[in-house]
């Protein structure tokens, strides 16, 4: 299976490593941005180190300029990144030799001509380019578009629209990036909502803007690289695009799997920055404080566990506590553990499996906060009632949920369930009946002790009302009002003892992966067009007798396209096929786990993005904002921009030559023989003429 993470490491590798081997570079200067995506994708910097000797902040006062060496600054186009620039060149001696710049997406006119007016910057540039680093890759197969702060409030608030279109191209540029480091060249659909969505929000109709966006961008880079895509015998990839209207219901159902839960129900998992803080016990018999950040690079306890229903999680680490304890050299007294604490106890005082000890405290400390949570307030008893809701209606044995609104009355009296919890049965029996008018709303609020003197209540209120700008009239003007119309995508499973009843739901995110892996033509294309013609090898998929689809191979400059007598042969040797899913808005942990099972179930590569996860309550108090004026949001894309380079970097201290530094590089590290011989740099102004003009016509 690919991973993407190593696809934009080996990426970000490639083209740092050019320039290095080309112009000996020694340092990497970085701003926040890139030090975040290189988070992601380096569990620790000992790989960038085997290519350049160092990698510093471009606004750290520690860091020291080398007026011998060459550097290459990787950075977002910003005022102040380009201020800090020429700042270190105004030294004399200048920092660095020469600068080699590589921008992410967004150098645009505006920032060329701020760059262009800079004092010193220019005569020192080396080489300058744009490279294509505009998402971040949080998981193997889930990435996130850089630099959209607060999306249901840019792509869903009215008083936002005029942010839509930078939004829009900061994401076609993730996905012109996607398909860069993938090699793949996709067919597009795009999400199309009925006539009585879109009338109610027009913001429903940005996957098709996006869409549309996104061919033109993909198409202009392949004329202008003749070698993209490479030659590959790999089917051609297709991506879907959405908008979080698609799915309303997955939303608010609370999902009991263990990633799922831990960001919804435990608050010391902080959902911004992927840390959760915790108390564990050390060999002393002492509580001590900890955190650790849930992610794939160092914990494969968490890349093993996050999927699981809570249950099965829950044998899985018990199997590995067992396994820990029966390695351990120590004899151990089975007999005294008769609890769960008890288990952690022996863990925290064996010796010698230190991280396995910490990675396997960490999970059991996490799971059992999930199961106190869930055993407090009763969740997986009142799941019920979601699942019929969510499923259409019907419950576990596909007859006719009886008496819903007893059922949700019985809910919202419950004594262990919080008013969040409540809330969200409200909606999800709102959504399922296509609204109910304002009196029924009040009414629901009071039984849970919420009436219109309660601090609470407007903010409720707004909630539901503010549920038009995702394409959902839920507050009726009259009773007699039809239900709006809208055509669910999600489905549910009946009479399978083999699933949990609080996980009947099966969301839009699975449905669709589901069918266009199957068959393109089993997704709807009145619901999910084709931005051009339907692709050739759509028209020649096969049914064969088995019931199971052949595809073809076909794709753009690459030999792909087979003859129809040789497609069943060539498609047992073919790499797998590749499926790309986006969604505007933002992705929920529980349509996150869909695209992994589903990748797992078809045997298919899935790559599933979005510009945000979302937890339930982001979700609650994103909508109850979408009506607020912009100057109450504090959007970053409203905070004036700090232009001003630290006074720092204008000190004339410089660090001693390369050579006498003690800096840890690899045992592979280039020898100076073997370094290409830096050439002498051409006369400053023609330098920059040359190179500004070189990199505007390629844009």
């Amino acid at each position: 299976m690919s991973d993407l993470i190593e696809l934009q490491r080996n990426y970000v590798l490639s083209f740092i490593n050019e320039i290095q081997t080309e112009h000996n570079l020694k340092f990497l200067i970085i701003d926040d941005t890139v030090d975040a995506l290189l988070d992601t994708l380096f569990a620790d910097r000992s790989t960038l180190l085997r290519v350049v000797t160092a990698v510093d902040k471009i606004d750290s006062p520690k860091r020291k300029g080398q007026p011998s060496v060459e550097a290459i600054y990787l950075l977002e186009p910003t005022k102040f990144n380009i201020n800090c620039m020429d700042a270190d060149f105004s030294n004399r001696p200048a920092k660095y030799k020469r600068a080699h710049v590589r921008f992410l997406p967004g150098f645009s006119d505006h920032l060329v001509r701020f760059y262009d007016s800079k004092r010193y910057l220019p005569q020192y540039i080396g080489t300058l380019a744009q490279v294509q680093c505009s998402f971040q890759p949080k998981e193997s197969i889930f990435f996130q578009t850089i630099g959209i702060d607060q999306p249901l409030q840019v792509f869903y608030n009215r008083a936002c629209t005029d942010l839509v279109e930078r939004s829009i191209a900061k994401t076609v540029n993730a996905l012109l990036n996607l398909c860069i480091v993938t090699g793949e060249y996709p067919t597009v659909r795009y999400s199309q909502p009925s006539p009585e969505v879109f009338a109610t929000s027009p913001s429903t109709m940005l996957a098709k803007k996006l869409a549309f966006e996104f061919q033109e961008a993909i198409d202009d880079y392949a004329r202008k690289d003749e070698s993209f895509p490479p030659p590959s015998p790999r089917p051609r990839a297709v991506l879907v695009i959405t908008e979080r209207s698609v799915d309303p219901f997955s939303l608010f159902l609370h999902d009991f799997s263990y990633q799922a839960m831990a960001y919804d129900l435990v608050p010391e998992v902080d959902t911004k920055t992927d840390v959760y803080h915790y108390f564990a016990e050390n060999e002393k018999g002492e509580k001590e404080e900890k955190f650790a950040k849930l992610r794939e690079l160092d914990d494969p306890e968490w890349v093993e566990l996050r999927h699981q229903h809570i249950m099965d999680a829950t044998e899985y680490l018990n199997a590995k506590v067992n396994e820990l304890i029966a390695k351990n050299p120590l004899l151990v007294d089975r007999a005294n553990v008769k609890t769960t604490t008890d288990l952690l106890s022996v863990v925290a005082h064996l010796k010698d499996f230190d991280e396995d000890r910490r990675r396997i405290t960490l999970h059991r400390t996490l799971i059992d906060q999930c199961l106190n949570v869930n055993e407090e307030r009763r969740l997986a008893e009142l799941a019920d009632f979601e699942q019929a809701m969510a499923g259409l209606g019907l419950d576990a044995e596909g007859h006719k949920f009886k008496a819903p609104a007893e059922a949700l009355l019985e809910n919202l009296l419950s004594k262990t369930a919080n008013i969040t919890d409540k809330i969200r049965f409200i909606l999800v029996y709102a959504l399922y009946r296509g609204g109910l008018i304002e009196e029924d709303f009040i009414k629901l609020l009071s039984f849970i002790g919420i009436t219109s003197g309660h601090s609470f209540y407007k903010h409720f209120m707004t909630l539901f009302v503010n549920f038009q700008f995702l394409g959902f009239k839920l507050v009726k003007e009259k009773a007699a009002d039809k239900p709006y119309k809208k055509e669910w995508l999600h489905e549910t499973i009946l009479n399978d003892p083999n699933t949990y009843n609080t996980s009947r739901f099966i969301n839009v995110v699975s449905n669709n992966l589901s069918k266009v892996i199957t068959n393109q033509l089993l997704l709807s294309e009145s619901a999910f067009p084709y931005v051009k013609d339907k692709p050739i090898e759509v028209l020649e998929e096969d049914t064969v007798d088995d019931g199971t689809y052949s595809y073809s191979s076909t794709s753009l400059r690459n030999p792909r396209h087979k003859a129809s007598w040789t497609r069943k042969n060539s498609q047992n040797r073919a790499p797998r096929q590749r499926f790309f899913y986006y969604s505007i808005g933002g992705l929920t942990h529980a349509e996150l786990r869909s695209a992994y099972l589903q990748s797992q179930l078809k045997n298919k590569d899935v790559f599933i993005g979005s510009d945000t996860v979302l937890s339930p309550l982001d979700v609650m108090q994103s909508i109850e904002k979408l009506s607020e004026p912009r100057e109450y949001l504090n959007l970053n894309f409203d905070r004036k921009e700090n232009e001003t380079a630290p006074s720092f970097l204008f000190d004339r201290a410089i660090a001693p030559p390369v050579a006498t530094q003690h800096l840890h590089k690899a045992s592979n590290q280039r020898s100076t023989a073997d370094a290409k011989p830096v050439m002498p740099a051409p006369p400053p102004q023609e330098k920059k003429r040359s190179k500004l003009s070189k990199f505007l016509r390629s844009k």
